[in-house]
């Protein structure tokens, strides 16, 4: 399954790199790990901006896309295939003062709450073990030691 996680925001390159650093683990871990045929594809956008850019980053609700699509964001086409993607708001002045490990804590954190989402999903996601894939989530998380 590929795994993603992406920045969407306006934070300085060190808290740019750790989130991109994080989504890199995360593809590595789950690369070769199935859940079911329903997701293959599963995308957190992390949107952290400060408050006078929050009118123009709104988070995403949850958008399932079964079989294969090529979407077009920015004018580039990309294809997508079973895919999830939703979006967590983080408080934008928390991450910024944050130390590097309160930052990969609050990441693990809001990553792991937004799970619920999938059981809002049930209807459209059939073919998709998330508690096995909830579990190895935080079981990666505890080995990292950041729950």
């Amino acid at each position: 399954m590929e795994f993603g996680v992406v920045l969407i925001g306006n934070v300085d390159q060190n808290k740019s790199d750790l989130i991109y650093q994080l989504s890199i683990g995360l593809k590595s871990f789950f690369k070769e790990r199935m859940y079911g045929n329903d997701i293959k594809m599963y995308t957190i956008g992390i949107v952290c901006v400060a408050p006078q850019f929050d009118q123009f980053f709104t988070t995403k609700k949850p958008k399932y896309i079964k079989g294969k699509k090529t979407i077009h964001p920015e004018g580039m086409p990309f294809t997508v295939e079973d895919s999830l993607e939703y979006d967590v708001k983080l408080d934008f002045e928390t991450f910024k003062n944050g130390t590097e490990e309160e930052n990969k804590r609050l990441l693990a954190k809001e990553i792991l709450s937004s799970l619920s989402v999938l059981d809002t999903m049930k209807s459209k996601i059939k073919d998709f073990d998330a508690e096995k894939f909830k579990a190895d989530l935080e079981n990666y998380f505890k080995e990292k030691g950041l729950v």
